[in-house]
């Protein structure tokens, strides 16, 4: 018993000089809770024995393949050989993803992906930008046109922000304004839906909500000393 508890002690002290708490150790991995919108769904969850309000459900996945929380297209395209869901999944560790369903429609998405490195996360969001820039606008039917516009933000490493709109004879009529960042191997999304024409405050809650996440990001990820605090 004596020798188990100091290999223990031993086990817990190395971890700790090296930068990594024991639970970190254990591998990448975003906690249940950790998101902002979690308390959401865990109020939807304790409301089980109620009534169900069908219209308006949040929702949470943490699965590590769950599919960026941006649709990059009007519909399902093939952009340079690589189907939607497979864009951006090339070396993850973990995921976990939160959305909120009006009437079937995501109306807002939260989204902390873990990558196995730094590198990957930005391979990522090189296949994000790639994506946009590809598949940016097209044709829907005989009078709608689809178009996506994407702008750099300082935030994090490095963050986008994105606006989609869909147009029926001119005028928006669903679409959605995005902001996509990253920190070290973490790559963070804040999507609302929207169907007014873009403009300076479309992004005022992503924002707010990214430099939150950032704020809070390296207590799960691999980030450099001097970005902690």
């Amino acid at each position: 018993m004596l020798r188990k508890i100091i290999f223990t002690a031993a086990l817990l002290a190395g971890t700790a000089l090296a930068g990594v708490s024991p639970a970190s150790a254990a591998g990448p991995a975003v906690p249940k809770g950790f998101l902002l919108h979690d308390r959401e769904v865990a109020t939807d969850q304790a409301k089980k024995d109620e009534p169900a309000d069908a219209e308006n459900v949040w929702r949470a996945s943490a699965k590590v393949g769950e599919r960026f929380a941006v649709d990059f297209c009007a519909h399902d395209t093939v952009i340079a050989s690589l189907p939607k869901d497979r864009i951006g999944q090339t070396g993850r560790a973990a995921a976990r993803t939160v959305y909120l369903d009006v009437k079937g429609e995501i109306e807002t998405a939260e989204q902390v992906i873990l990558y196995r490195s730094e590198q990957a996360a930005r391979a990522a969001l090189g296949q994000f930008r790639a994506a946009v820039q590809k598949c940016g606008r097209s044709e829907v039917g005989k009078s709608g046109a689809y178009s996506r516009t994407l702008a750099r933000v300082a935030l994090g490493d490095e963050a986008w922000k994105s606006s989609a709109r869909e147009y029926e004879d001119g005028e928006p009529v669903a679409g959605d304004d995005v902001v996509i960042a990253r920190r070290a191997n973490a790559v963070i999304v804040y999507l609302s839906s929207a169907s007014a024409k873009p403009s300076a405050k479309s992004y005022t809650q992503q924002l707010a909500h990214t430099r939150q996440m950032l704020a809070k990001i390296c207590q799960i990820a691999a980030c450099a000393p001097r970005r902690q605090g």
